[in-house]
C-alpha cells in the first residue's frame, strides 16, 4: 500500500490522530464500565477488549491509505528491521505517537469530569506483576507478525486481524494486551482500571519495543524483501518480466 502522495506533514497528523483516539477509546471504555455503570473488573476488561478492536478497525481502514496506520512504535520499528520504513519516517512517526497517546488519555479524563468527577490527568497505582512482561513481549510478536505478513500478502483484511489481535488480547493475556509502547505511557496518567503504573509502564514498553524488533528480524528471516509479490511487479512500461512469466508457463 502505497502513502507516497501524502505529505510528511498529513502522515504525523494521521498518526497523532489515530494514536490519541486508540487510548482514547480504551480509556474511556474503562471509565465507562468502571466509573458510571459500577462493573466488576471482568466485565470492565470485556468493555475494553469489544471497544478496542472495534475502534482499531476503523482507525487502520481509514487511516492506512496516509500513513499506513502504524499508530504503535513497536510497529513501526519492527518495519524499520524488515526494511518496510526507512529511519528517517521511524523517527518523525514515534514522536507523533507518543503525543497523540497523551492528547487521548487527556480527552479521555475530559469526558468523564462532569459525569463522574474524574481527574483529566492522575498518575495511575494499578499494578501490573512482573509475570505479565512475558505477555507484552509474546503478544506484541504475534500482533506484529500479523501485520508484516498481512502487508507481504497485500491482503485488505489488515484492519480487521489488528483489531481481533488486540481486542482478543486484552481478553486472553495476563497483560491484558497493551503490545503498544505510546499506549503503556499514556496509561500511566490515569487512575482508571485501564492505568497502570509509572514502572510497569516503562517495563511494558521495553517488553512490547523488544516484542516488535524480535517479530521484525523473525519476518526478515521468514518473508523479506524484495517479496515475490514485488519481483513479480514490472516497472512503469517494462513488459519484460511479464513475457518472461508467461514465457514459462
Amino acid at each position: 500500500m502505497s502513502t507516497e502522495q501524502f505529505t510528511t506533514r498529513q502522515k504525523l497528523i494521521a498518526e497523532a490522530f489515530g494514536s490519541a483516539t486508540l487510548v482514547f477509546v480504551l480509556v474511556s471504555s474503562g471509565l465507562l464500565a468502571d466509573g458510571m455503570l459500577q462493573a466488576t473488573p471482568s466485565i470492565g476488561v470485556l468493555f475494553i477488549g469489544l471497544a478496542t478492536a472495534g475502534w482499531l478497525f476503523v482507525i487502520v481502514q481509514i487511516l492506512a491509505p496516509i500513513s499506513g496506520a502504524h499508530v504503535n512504535p513497536a510497529v513501526t520499528i519492527a518495519l524499520v528491521v524488515t526494511g518496510d520504513v526507512d529511519g528517517k519516517t521511524a523517527r518523525q512517526y514515534i514522536p507523533a505517537q507518543f503525543l497523540g497517546g497523551v492528547i487521548g488519555v487527556g480527552l479521555a479524563g475530559l469526558t468523564f469530569v462532569s459525569t463522574i468527577g474524574w481527574e483529566v490527568f492522575a498518575i495511575s497505582a494499578v499494578e501490573r506483576p512482573a509475570s505479565t512482561w512475558l505477555a507484552e513481549f509474546v503478544g506484541t510478536i504475534v500482533l506484529v507478525s500479523a501485520v508484516i505478513s498481512l502487508l507481504r500478502q497485500e491482503s485488505d483484511w489488515i484492519g480487521l486481524a489488528v483489531g481481533f489481535t488486540v481486542g482478543m488480547g486484552i481478553i486472553a493475556t495476563s497483560s491484558t494486551a497493551f503490545l503498544n509502547p505510546q499506549v503503556a505511557f499514556a496509561r500511566i496518567f490515569t487512575s482508571g482500571i485501564a492505568g497502570i503504573q509509572p514502572f510497569d509502564a516503562v517495563m511494558f514498553m521495553f517488553a512490547s519495543t523488544l516484542g516488535g524488533i524480535a517479530a521484525g528480524l523473525l519476518w526478515r528471516y521468514l518473508w523479506p524483501r524484495p517479496t515475490p509479490i514485488d519481483r513479480l511487479k514490472p516497472e512503469p512500461g517494462d513488459d519484460s518480466l511479464l513475457d518472461e512469466v508467461a514465457t514459462e508457463t
